[in-house]
């Protein structure tokens, strides 16, 4: 990757990519990355496939710096290791199946310069079945690429931009959580380092999932996110109260509502079709999130 000369030897932004079976879209997102209009980077990628398909295509890339993982490596830990080979004061993490468009990488500089603290830049959804949007707007209708910038509770490792100092001071990603980034989320959030949204740094997600594999996705996650919650909830009595809200339909109904809401920021006609997709996939994260509560509070007997 070539580096401006008057940022010296090492570039400013290291972009870091972890791969797992990622041979049928990397390509794409790599190309997306080397044809940035912002040139002061480098790219990054850890994989830990069990075969070689992605690692042939990440090395038809000369410029891309790759560390391939005998074992098995969840995102997060992917990402870790990324880190300790990074060389830029900047960190921004994305995935495989993500395609940046050519001002991305600009704009998440240029943020970051006026503003400060971390950027979290926006995320569009690449196909364009009922289930891809569907999917989109279940997991990502905070992030669409509307409106202005304004500050966020949480950054998606998708498309983020942090400073290494920060990382570092937040206490990184727990590589063994799928959820960690919420996790560095509330560390940043707590140090009182602001997440700002940045609309106009987009990226596209390339959802490759059934609606099967979707629906168990969520419910898998929520489970997790369910044990990880009752950890930040002071007592049994509020953790009851938070089971009871998910198993009826209070949660429900506040986080259709805001999906309606961020959705009619911009493009809304796009997401009418695809919402009751996205409800369903909202009814498997509360549905995983209950168990996750229930779990939790036997362990606590």
């Amino acid at each position: 990757m070539q580096t401006p000369p008057e940022h010296g030897p090492s570039p400013r932004v290291s972009i870091v990519l972890p791969a797992y079976r990622s041979q049928n879209t990397i390509a794409r997102s790599l190309q997306r990355i080397e044809a940035q209009s912002w040139r002061d980077f480098e790219i990054i990628v850890v994989d830990s496939s069990p075969d070689e398909e992605t690692a042939d295509i990440v090395r038809s890339f000369p410029d891309v710096r790759f560390r391939r993982s005998a074992s098995r490596l969840l995102p997060h830990a992917a990402r870790n290791v990324g880190v300790t080979l990074a060389q830029g004061e900047l960190l921004v993490f994305t995935d495989p199946d993500i395609y940046p468009s050519p001002d991305w990488l600009a704009r998440l500089v240029a943020a970051h310069d006026s503003h400060g603290g971390v950027v979290v830049g926006s995320l569009d959804c690449y196909g364009q079945r009922l289930l891809d949007r569907g999917m989109h707007l279940c997991k990502f209708s905070k992030w669409l690429p509307y409106g202005g910038r304004r500050p966020v509770d949480m950054s998606p490792t998708g498309n983020m931009l942090i400073r290494r100092d920060a990382f570092d001071a937040a206490g990184g990603l727990p590589g063994e959580l799928f959820l960690g980034d919420i996790t560095l989320s509330r560390a940043l959030q707590a140090r009182g380092t602001p997440l700002l949204f940045e609309p106009g740094a987009v990226v596209e997600h390339h959802h490759e999932d059934t609606l099967g594999t979707f629906l168990r996705e969520r419910f898998s996650r929520g489970i997790s996110f369910g044990e990880m919650r009752t950890e930040w909830i002071d007592g049994q009595f509020r953790v009851l109260l938070y089971l009871a809200v998910t198993v009826f339909p209070v949660r429900l109904t506040r986080i259709a509502a805001l999906m309606v809401m961020h959705a009619a920021r911009g493009d809304w006609p796009r997401w009418i079709l695809p919402f009751p997709i996205a409800l369903l996939g909202q009814v498997a994260s509360l549905a995983g999130e209950a168990v996750g509560f229930w779990r939790a509070l036997l362990g606590k007997q």
